[in-house]
């Protein structure tokens, strides 16, 4: 039934901004950060066919300061079935192209500030969706973030912030949780591949699935991280992966981003798709603070 409602290279790596606010538009007392703890976007609003850009991901609630390839290689898209209602958001990942400036789609989304956040979107491979060449990796979709968002190839100190996100690993589009956390021992962040009863789950093209996500950035004392953060993955409604102990951050910085950061990728073009018919679309993105608000992991109605 309907509803509505990540291995990046030292290449291809951005550090992704502090969070901007709105400026205070008249005297008085500062107002509350414009982004609520809620938030959801269907993409039914926007014409289809058209590119959604920043300020029109701005009129649905979503605010970036900055973003690549949403002019270009995203789509508001009527022509393939959408999870929910008519429309869904198609991203291409062009074939011979790596990084986020030339592939795929990425922005980081302000969020309110929050030691733990939920996030929720469905996603669909393309038919002929194309891992890569001869290696295969790439991001998938949204993410969470905060402070400097720690990722690159950088070495997260507690001060830089941190990240988590979806990728597709292998070439059988092998899913996974990659992140960036205090003494991450992979030079470019740690992944854990998402299971279902001890069995590895891939990405399947041409059906719509559920991935879900919860961090809990760690507890600070004395300016000492404690071991206490986490990061657990929902895969059509269920568990698939939990990684707790985690350090995020040294200093005040919580979740503050919902990190829409999606591109094929890898050093090389060895990681790029062998086609150029290599889609994935997205859609009824939630991100909030509460649990019971993401139907998929609470059955609200």
């Amino acid at each position: 039934m309907k509803t509505k409602t990540l291995l990046l290279t030292a290449a291809a790596a951005l550090l992704v901004p502090a969070a901007v606010l709105t400026p205070q538009a008249a005297a008085g007392p500062a107002p509350a950060p414009q982004a609520a703890t809620y938030q959801v976007n269907t993409f039914e609003r926007p014409a289809a066919g058209n590119g959604y850009p920043v300020d029109q991901w701005a009129a649905d609630g979503w605010n970036a300061p900055w973003a690549l390839g949403m002019d270009d290689r995203a789509r508001i898209d009527a022509t393939t079935p959408a999870h929910g209602g008519s429309k869904s958001l198609r991203v291409h990942y062009p074939k011979g192209k790596i990084g986020p400036a030339d592939s795929g789609a990425q922005a980081p989304f302000e969020l309110t500030k929050s030691r733990e956040y939920y996030l929720s979107y469905w996603v669909r491979f393309s038919d002929d969706f194309s891992w890569g060449t001869t290696e295969y990796a790439g991001k998938v979709g949204l993410g969470l973030a905060g402070g400097a968002s720690c990722s690159g190839g950088q070495v997260c100190d507690g001060t830089n912030g941190f990240s988590s996100r979806m990728i597709w690993r292998l070439n059988n589009g092998q899913a996974a949780v990659y992140y960036y956390h205090m003494g991450h021992e992979g030079e470019y962040g740690d992944y854990a591949v998402l299971k279902r009863n001890g069995a590895d789950i891939h990405w399947p093209k041409g059906q719509w699935v559920n991935v879900a996500q919860r961090v809990k950035v760690n507890t600070v004392t004395g300016g000492t991280a404690n071991a206490d953060g986490e990061i657990e993955v929902f895969y059509n409604g269920q568990s698939a992966a939990k990684v707790t102990g985690l350090r995020f951050v040294s200093n005040e910085d919580q979740v503050d981003k919902a990190y829409f950061s999606s591109f094929a990728g890898g050093a090389t073009t060895s990681f790029a798709p062998n086609n150029d018919n290599s889609f994935i679309w997205y859609d009824d993105l939630k991100v909030s603070t509460d649990r019971d608000d993401i139907c998929e992991l609470s059955s609200c109605t």
